[in-house]
C-alpha cells in the first residue's frame, strides 16, 4: 500500500519504527530482483512483474546490460501483526514500520556506490548465490559492513539453481548450503581476527607508556551467521519465495501440533524428527535410523516437491493436492497453462513470500536509529579528527538521535536529477518572452511533426516526394516567424555550427541520513567539508539554505516539509555547497566530521576529454564540474598541459561518466584520448648490471659541484619490505608531514592517491617510527649497504614524491639538513629546500619515462665547502635541477625497471569454456594466479593477473569467446615489476647467436617505455629506419 502524507509523517516521527537498511552482494547475486519483491509489496509494482521490471534500475543503460551502476533508495510501509499469546484472549497488536532501503551495485568499477550507501545505514541485507558461493566482490562488501558496523543479514539466494541446474538432492543441497554459510562465517572471522591482533597492538602500546590499562577480550558469538539465530534467510528471489527458520518454524509448528521457539532450535543442524513417534532425534540415533535432517525432510524436500510438479512432471492431480495441503488459491487455468514459472511463483508467493521473510528478519534483526546509534556513533565520535573539541550537546543529541535537538545530517553524495522529475508540484508563472520563446519552438515542432507525416504518408503510397517550401501558406510562414519577420529555419541553419544539445535542467541533491534534530524546509544551516576539523572552526564551512526536502521513491522524489531524526532524505539546496559529501550542522556549533572518511575505490583510469568544438569549452567545463559532483567516485582537473582530465574506477565506469557527460550535463560532441594508465620506475641489484660510470665513487654516486660547494649524493635500492611498509602508510605518512609546520600535504593529490589501495589504519608518529625502524635495522646492513644501520631512522629527511611517496632521502653527514623524526637544533645547509625539492622532482619523474619512481633511498653522503668558486646566477634552481639530473644518473648505475600496474581478476567458469578463457589471459599478457573448483558444482573460479594497459576491451572480449558463460571482476591490485632491463641488447657470443643483432624477441619493458615516451613527446632512442637498403621502391618491376 502506498503511504499518505499524514502516515508518513507519523512513522519518521518516531524513530523506533525506522529501519535503514542497503542491500549488497556480487554482481548478478540477485540485489535488484529482490528490490522487486519488496516494491511489491507496497503496491509500487506489480506482484507478477518483481524481478522482471528491475525498478530500482531506473537509467537506460543499466537496464541494457543488466546490472546496477547507481545507488537507489526507496521507503516501504510494513505492517506486522504479533499475536499476545499470554493473554486469555489471545489478542493481535499491529506495529507499523517504515523502511529506508538502498539498492547498491556490486560491479567492483561501482563499489564507491556501496560505500556511500553503507555510511547511511544500521544494516545490511548481503546476498550470496548458493551456487557462485562467496566471490570477491561478497568479500569486499562484507568488509564494507564490518568496518561500518551494520548489522548484517545473510541471504542465500538463488537456491532454484541448485535443483535446475546443478540437479541436487535435498539432502545434497543441505550440505551445500552448510558448506556456503561456513565459506561467509570465515570471511568475518578473519575480519574478527584482524581487528583482534590491531587491539592487541594498540593496547601493548598504551602499556609501554605505563598507562596500566587492562585489555578488553571482545566476544565474537554475536558476529557469525546461523539460521537458527535468524539471521539467514533461504530464498529465490527470482521465484518469489524466501523463509528464515523462524518463519517456517511458525509454519510447520502448526502442522506439527510443537511450539514456534522448540522447533526453531532443532530445525537447523544435526538434528531429525522420527515420523512414527513424531520425536526428535540427535546425530547419533540419525545414523541408527537413517533419519534425514529436520530441515531436509520437513523444508526442502516439499520445496523440491513443488518444483519437480510443476516444471518437470505438470502432474495436475498431484499440483491439485499440493495447492490444497499448503492452503493457497490458485484458479484451475493457471494450474492448466503451460507457463511453469508463472505457476510457481503464484504458489511460493502465498506460502513463502520473500518479501515477508526478509522484511520480518529486517524488523527483528536490524536496529532501529535510536539503539543502533547509542551503539555505533560513540566510537564514530571518538574517531573524527579533534573529537575532544566536538559540542558536547551535539555529541550527545546524536548518540540519543534526538529530533529535537541540534540538527546534524551526513550527506553522502551528491544526486544529480532532472527538475522535472522532482514532485515539486509548482505552477510557475511564465514571463511574455518566456511564452513567445516556448510558442515558437512549440510550433515549429508541430510544423516538423507534421511535414514528417505527410512524407510517411507519401511513402507509403507511393506518391511522387516533391514539394518546396514555397507551396507553404502565408499563414504558415507567419506562425514560424519570429519577432523580427526572419524564419526559423533560416536562424537555425546560421547556427548550425553552434548547435548545443537541449539537455533538461538538472538539479543537486544531497542523499543524507539525520543524526540528530530536524530539517525543516526554509533552514539555514551550515555544511562542513571533508576536511574540515574543530580545531579549526572557520576553515571549510558553508552556510546553507534549505531549499527542498524530498522522500526518495526510487525513481520518484515526494515532496516532504520535514524529516525528523534517524531518517534519509534528498536535500536541496546544497548545490555549488558540497563537491561531493559534506556534514550538516546547526549554526554556531563545534560540529563533527563525519564526510572524513575515505573511499575504497579510487579513479586509476585517466583520459583526457576536450569538445570537438573549442567554442564549446565552457560547456565542457560546466559538464566536468557537474559529474564530478554526481558521482563521489570521479575525479576531474586541469594539468599543467591545459587538459582537461577525467579519472574514473574502471573501463565500465570511464564508458557511463562519457554517455553522462555527453548526454546530461554537457549536452556537446568530445573526443576523448586514449586512456593515460599509471605506471612506476625502480631499480635493482642484479649480478647482471653494467660497470658503473664512477668505478672510484662507487655505483649509484654521483659528486655535484655548483658555485662553492661539492655535493656527494648516493643512490641505492630500498628493500622491498620498506618500500611495501611505506605504500601501505602513505595516510600516516601525510599526517606526520602535515604536523611539521614547514610541510603541507594535500590528501587529494591526484598523481599519487588515485593509484593506491590504502585500506591500512593510520599510525601515530612514534607508531610509524618503530615500525619503520625496526625493517630499517633488519635490512639496513645486508640489502642498503651501510656501515651503520642503528640510527637509520634518524637519518630520515623526508620522503617522496609529494613528501609521501615510497623513496626516502637520508642524511649521513652530521646534520647538515634537519631530520624527520629526531629534534634537533643546529645550523642546517643555508639551500636544503633546493635539495630536497630536487629530491621530490626526481622521484616524481624518473628518467625512463618520466613516471614516479618508488623503491629507491638517496643519501647525501658529504657537503664540502670550496675554498676557490665563481659566482652562479639563480643558484637555488640551478642547485635543484642538478640535484634531480644527478639522482637520475645514480638510478641509471643499477638495473632499472618498468612497473606495471596491474588487475588482480577472478573469474567464474564453466569447465567447457575453460580453454577460452585461459586464451583470452594469455592473449592480454597476463598470468593465470590459481585455479580451483567449487565443490558440489561444474564451475571453476580462477584467479589471474593481467596489465592495466592490456585490459582495456578485456571484459568484452572474455564474454564474446566464452559467449556470455564467463564474466571476469578486474580489482586494482598494486604495481609489479616486469623483470626486463629495458636497455638490454644482446651482447654476448651466445645472445647474437640465439637472437641477432636488433634481437629477434621483443624487448617487452623497451616497448612500454617508448610508447609512454612517445605520448608524452619525450626523446625515443630507436632507429627511425633498420636495413634502408632492403627497402621497397615506389615502383614495382
Amino acid at each position: 500500500m502506498r503511504l499518505t502524507k499524514e502516515q508518513l509523517n507519523t512513522l519518521q516521527n518516531d524513530p523506533s519504527c525506522v529501519r535503514n537498511i542497503c542491500i549488497v552482494a556480487h554482481v548478478d547475486h540477485g540485489k535488484t530482483s529482490l528490490s522487486d519483491s519488496l516494491l511489491a509489496t507496497n503496491g509500487i509494482i506489480s506482484q507478477k512483474m518483481a524481478g522482471k521490471i528491475r525498478y530500482l534500475d531506473s537509467r537506460e543503460d543499466e537496464q541494457l546490460r543488466g546490472i546496477t551502476m547507481e545507488s537507489s533508495a526507496v521507503s516501504l510501509y510494513f505492517r506486522v501483526k504479533h499475536r499476545n499469546e499470554g493473554d486469555s484472549d489471545s489478542t493481535i497488536t499491529t506495529n507499523e514500520h517504515l523502511i529506508n532501503l538502498i539498492d547498491s551495485p556490486g560491479h567492483v568499477d561501482f563499489s564507491s556506490e556501496v560505500s556511500t550507501a553503507s555510511r547511511l545505514c544500521d544494516g545490511a541485507v548481503v546476498l550470496v548465490d548458493v551456487v557462485e558461493g562467496v566471490c570477491s566482490q561478497t568479500i569486499s562488501v562484507l568488509r564494507q559492513v564490518w568496518s561500518d558496523k551494520l548489522k548484517a543479514i545473510l541471504v542465500l539466494n538463488k537456491i532454484d539453481r541448485l535443483i535446475t541446474e546443478l540437479k541436487l538432492s535435498p539432502q545434497e543441497a543441505y550440505t551445500h548450503l552448510s558448506k556456503v554459510i561456513e565459506q561467509v562465517n570465515s570471511v568475518i572471522g578473519s575480519f574478527f581476527t584482524g581487528e583482534r591482533m590491531q587491539q592487541d597492538f594498540l593496547w601493548r602500546e598504551k602499556i609501554t607508556k605505563s598507562s596500566g590499562e587492562l585489555f578488553t577480550e571482545k566476544d565474537d558469538k554475536d558476529i557469525y551467521f546461523a539460521p537458527e539465530t535468524n539471521n539467514v534467510v533461504f530464498a529465490s528471489a527470482v521465484d518469489g519465495w524466501g523463509f528464515s527458520i523462524s518463519q517456517i518454524a511458525g509454519y510447520f509448528g502448526r502442522k506439527l501440533g510443537m511450539k514456534r521457539e522448540k522447533l526453531q532450535k532443532v530445525l537447523w543442524g544435526d538434528f531429525c524428527l522420527d515420523p512414527k513417534s513424531k520425536k526428535i532425534t540427535t546425530q547419533k540415533n540419525k545414523q541408527e535410523k537413517h533419519l534425514k535432517p529436520i530441515f531436509v525432510s520437513l523444508v526442502l524436500d516439499n520445496i523440491w516437491s513443488v518444483y519437480k510438479h510443476c516444471l518437470e512432471t505438470r502432474d495436475q492431480e498431484k499440483l491439485g493436492k499440493i495447492v490444497k495441503a499448503l492452503g493457497v488459491k490458485v484458479v484451475p487455468r493457471e494450474i492448466k497453462a503451460k507457463d511453469s514459472r508463472a505457476l510457481l511463483r503464484t504458489i511460493f508467493s502465498q506460502w513463502l513470500p520473500v518479501s515477508s521473510a526478509v522484511l520480518l528478519t529486517v524488523i527483528q534483526k536490524v536496529p532501529s536509529p535510536l539503539e543502533a546509534q547509542k551503539k555505533r556513533m560513540p566510537s564514530l565520535l571518538s574517531t573524527t579528527p579533534h573529537s575532544e573539541l566536538i559540542d558536547v550537546a551535539l555529541s550527545n543529541d546524536i548518540i540519543s538521535c534526538n529530533r529535537e535537538g541540534l540538527v546534524c545530517a551526513y550527506v553522502s553524495k551528491m544526486l544529480s536529477i532532472p527538475t522535472a522529475e522532482l514532485g515539486r508540484n509548482q505552477v510557475v508563472q511564465l514571463s511574455e518572452e518566456e511564452q513567445q520563446i516556448r510558442g515558437r519552438q512549440a510550433r515549429a515542432k508541430a510544423l516538423k511533426m507534421a511535414e514528417r507525416a505527410r512524407l510517411l504518408e507519401v511513402a507509403a503510397n507511393g506518391r511522387e516526394m516533391s514539394y518546396s517550401t514555397s507551396s507553404m501558406s502565408e499563414v504558415e510562414v507567419a506562425d514560424i516567424a519570429d519577432d523580427d519577420g526572419n524564419l526559423a529555419w533560416d536562424s537555425e541553419e546560421e547556427s548550425a555550427e553552434e548547435k548545443i544539445v537541449d539537455l533538461p535542467k538538472e538539479e543537486l541533491l544531497g542523499f543524507a541520513r539525520v543524526y540528530s534534530g530536524t530539517l525543516k524546509v526554509g533552514q539555514t544551516l551550515v555544511v562542513l567539508g571533508p576536511k574540515y576539523s574543530p580545531k579549526y572552526p572557520s576553515l571549510h564551512v558553508s552556510e546553507i539554505h534549505i531549499s527542498d526536502l524530498y522522500l526518495i521513491m526510487g525513481r520518484d522524489f515526494v515532496a516532504i516539509d520535514e524529516a525528523p531524526a534517524g531518517n534519509i532524505v534528498a536535500i536541496g539546496g546544497l548545490m555549488g555547497k558540497v563537491l561531493k559529501s559534506g556534514t550538516v550542522v546547526t549554526l554556531n556549533v563545534a560540529g563533527v566530521n563525519l564526510a572524513g572518511f575515505s573511499s575504497s575505490a579510487l579513479p586509476i583510469v585517466r583520459v583526457a576529454v576536450e569538445p570537438v568544438n573549442p567554442v564549446h569549452m565552457h560547456y565542457l567545463e560546466k559538464g566536468l564540474e557537474m559529474l564530478n559532483q554526481a558521482d563521489p567516485c570521479v575525479r576531474t582537473y586541469l594539468q599543467d598541459t591545459g587538459e582537461h582530465i577525467l579519472a574514473t574506477a574502471g573501463e565500465l565506469h570511464l564508458e557511463r561518466c562519457l554517455k553522462d557527460l555527453k548526454e546530461r550535463f554537457a549536452g556537446i560532441e568530445i573526443q576523448v584520448s586514449e586512456p593515460a594508465i599509471p605506471y612506476r620506475e625502480t631499480i635493482l641489484n642484479t649480478n647482471h648490471m653494467n660497470l658503473p660510470k664512477n668505478g672510484t665513487l662507487g655505483r649509484g654516486s654521483r659528486v655535484l659541484r655548483l658555485s662553492r660547494f661539492e655535493i656527494t649524493l648516493t643512490v641505492k635500492p630500498l628493500p622491498v619490505q620498506v618500500t611495501q611498509f611505506l605504500i601501505s602508510n602513505i595516510n600516516s605518512i601525510s599526517k606526520i608531514m602535515n604536523q611539521r609546520t614547514d610541510f603541507f600535504i594535500d590528501g587529494e593529490a591526484n598523481d599519487m592517491i588515485d593509484v593506491q589501495i590504502n585500506q591500512h589504519p593510520v599510525l601515530s608518529t612514534k607508531s610509524f617510527k618503530n615500525h619503520l625502524a625496526k625493517l630499517l635495522q633488519e635490512l639496513g646492513n645486508k640489502s642498503i649497504q651501510t656501515n651503520d644501520s642503528s640510527d637509520l631512522v634518524d637519518r630520515v629527511v623526508c620522503f617522496g614524491p609529494k613528501g609521501r611517496g615510497p623513496n626516502i632521502f637520508m642524511d649521513n653527514t652530521n646534520g647538515c639538513l634537519k631530520s624527520m623524526f629526531k629534534i634537533s637544533q643546529g645550523n642546517y645547509f643555508e639551500f636544503q629546500e633546493s635539495l630536497l625539492n630536487g629530491f621530490q622532482l626526481a622521484t616524481f619523474e624518473g628518467p625512463l619515462a618520466a613516471e614516479p619512481v618508488q623503491g629507491i633511498v638517496v643519501f647525501l653522503d658529504e657537503i664540502r665547502y670550496l675554498d676557490t668558486a665563481k659566482e652562479v646566477p639563480n643558484l637555488t634552481g640551478r642547485l635543484l635541477t642538478s640535484t634531480r639530473d644527478y639522482i637520475h644518473e645514480g638510478f641509471l648505475d643499477w638495473s632499472p625497471r618498468i612497473m606495471l600496474a596491474m588487475y588482480s581478476c577472478e573469474i567464474q567458469a564453466s569447465v567447457e569454456v575453460l580453454g577460452k578463457v585461459y586464451a583470452v589471459v594469455q592473449q592480454r599478457r597476463g598470468r593465470i594466479v590459481s585455479e580451483e573448483m567449487k565443490e558440489g558444482t561444474s564451475f571453476f573460479t580462477i584467479k589471474a593477473q593481467v596489465p592495466l594497459v592490456e585490459a582495456f576491451g578485456f571484459s568484452e572480449d572474455m564474454r564474446k569467446k566464452t559467449s556470455g558463460a564467463a564474466s571476469p571482476q578486474l580489482v586494482f591490485s598494486g604495481f609489479e615489476i616486469i623483470d626486463i632491463d629495458p636497455f638490454w641488447v644482446p651482447t654476448t657470443e651466445e645472445e647474437l647467436e640465439e637472437l641477432g643483432e636488433f634481437s629477434n624477441k621483443e624487448n617487452i619493458a623497451r616497448k612500454y617505455m617508448n610508447d609512454i615516451r612517445r605520448k608524452k613527446g619525450l626523446f625515443v632512442d630507436e632507429k627511425v629506419v633498420q636495413k634502408a637498403e632492403k627497402q621497397r621502391n615506389m615502383k614495382k618491376d
